[in-house]
């Protein structure tokens, strides 16, 4: 299996130039290639016969799900909001040791 990316470096093609083949926006190509998005079917089946392989033969990219990410710092206790060390809504100001102007 060959990534997108490794295909069409190959050919020395720019992400443009595939892109023409394919029918996209560069940027659909720039996405595939960076994990951010996956190529619809049609798309798939184009790379396919623009490379000589199958589609299942194209290996897509894969990126981190962003929730998992920022469930799993959360988990570990890496808040960025612990308010443990601010003070109270009285504390400071006079009001809590009965300090009146």
């Amino acid at each position: 299996m060959q990534k997108i990316r490794e295909l069409r470096q190959a050919r020395n093609w720019t992400q443009f130039e595939l892109a023409l083949k394919v029918g996209v926006h560069p940027q659909a190509v720039y996405l595939w290639e960076s994990g951010r998005r996956t190529p619809q079917v049609p798309q798939l089946r184009k790379l396919g016969c623009i490379f000589g392989l199958c589609s299942d033969d194209i290996e897509l990219e894969h990126r981190p799900d962003r929730a998992k990410e920022s469930s799993a710092l959360t988990s570990r206790g890496d808040s960025s909001t612990d308010t443990s060390s601010m003070p109270s809504e009285n504390e400071g100001n006079g009001v809590a040791d009965g300090q009146v102007d």
